[in-house]
């Protein structure tokens, strides 16, 4: 899988049916390399087509070999987040030696990668214990911790699932939002 492929994916996942334009254009990529990508990503189970009128959408099958493809895209971002901003790998480390929670997940500026040197680096907890927004909020001045129940209905929660790097817990967030149901 390459990195043109899990970058559709996550195209796929955050506007559902989109067309070869549209994601050519998402990814600033031609449009004649897009839609070799798109034929082997369906030829590879992964993703279907309906025309709507006479544009052809694409979108996310909901079968096991997607899910799977979903959890590497994920990873993949995180990797991309990571490069460009190399400081999220020391904080990311230091968190995940801190805390065990199960869903710790980055939003806001840095999430949409368009963060600044400024930027407070926005990170949700699914906990609800005070102290473990404390201690990770003492790893680093920049970071800004929201904590609570991971509730669909909630706004903040739903900003979060808009644009999100997750640290930790892919398989959790996903469950949590029955993408793949």
């Amino acid at each position: 899988m390459n990195n043109t492929e899990l970058d559709i994916i996550l195209i796929l996942l955050k506007y559902k049916d989109v067309h070869v334009r549209g994601i050519s254009k998402l990814l600033e990529q031609p449009h004649p390399t897009i839609s070799r990508t798109l034929n082997k990503l369906k030829k590879s189970n992964i993703i279907d087509s309906k025309n709507i009128g006479r544009n052809k959408v694409y979108f996310l099958k909901k079968v096991i070999e997607t899910k799977n493809y979903a959890y590497i895209a994920e990873h993949h971002k995180f990797l991309k987040l990571m490069d460009k901003y190399p400081e999220v790998g020391i904080i990311s480390e230091k968190i995940l030696s801190k805390t065990k929670e199960n869903l710790i997940i980055i939003f806001g500026s840095y999430a949409k990668f368009i963060a600044k040197p400024t930027s407070d680096m926005d990170i949700y907890v699914e906990t609800k214990n005070k102290k473990i927004k404390k201690l990770i909020e003492d790893i680093n001045s920049k970071i800004n911790v929201k904590i609570g129940k991971f509730d669909l209905s909630n706004l903040l929660i739903k900003e979060i699932i808009k644009d999100h790097i997750i640290i930790r817990g892919v398989e959790c967030f996903y469950e949590k939002n029955n993408i793949f149901d």
